[in-house]
C-alpha cells in the first residue's frame, strides 16, 4: 500500500501524505497511522463511509491511466517497490538523471528486494521506463 499511494501521489493525485526514504523505498509514517486507524475501526461503518466517496472525473481518469500504465505490475510487490523507489530517486535526489545514471545511483541506495532477491539492472531499467510513462500522462 505504501508504494501504491506514493506512486498515485507522484502521478498527481493529491492524497496528502509525505514520504521519506526508508529501507524498502518511499515510506510514510502518517500512512501507517491512518492504515492502523482504518484497520481498527468498525469494518461495516468504514465500508459504508467509503461507499459515499466521490472523486472528480479528472481523478478517476488519472486512476484509470495509472492502472493501464502499470498493468500487471500493480500485482507485483517487487515491481511496485522498485518503481516507487526509482521514482523517489528521480523526484528527490537525481531529478535530471537518465536511465543509466539511475541504474548506477540506485545501487548506492538499494541492492535487493524486501524478500532478499538481488535487484538486476534490467529490473531497474524497466522501473525507470514505467516512471517515464507515468510522468508523460
Amino acid at each position: 500500500m505504501q508504494k501504491t499511494i506514493y506512486l498515485l501521489q507522484s502521478y498527481g493525485m493529491k492524497l496528502g501524505y509525505g514520504f521519506s526514504w526508508y529501507k524498502y523505498g518511499p515510506y510514510s509514517q502518517d500512512l501507517v497511522f491512518d492504515s492502523y486507524a482504518v484497520l481498527g475501526s468498525d469494518k461495516d461503518r468504514y465500508e459504508q463511509a467509503a461507499g459515499t466517496w466521490n472523486f472528480s472525473e479528472n481523478s478517476n481518469q488519472k486512476f484509470k491511466n495509472f492502472k493501464k500504465i502499470l498493468g500487471d505490475n500493480l500485482q507485483s510487490a517487487e515491481m511496485l517497490e522498485l518503481v516507487a523507489s526509482v521514482d523517489f530517486l528521480l523526484n528527490t535526489w537525481y531529478p535530471n538523471a537518465g536511465q543509466s545514471d539511475i541504474v548506477n545511483h540506485f545501487k548506492n541506495h538499494k541492492t535487493q528486494f524486501f524478500d532478499g532477491h538481488p535487484i538486476q539492472d534490467a529490473d531497474i531499467k524497466k522501473a525507470f521506463d514505467l516512471c517515464c510513462r507515468l510522468r508523460q500522462h
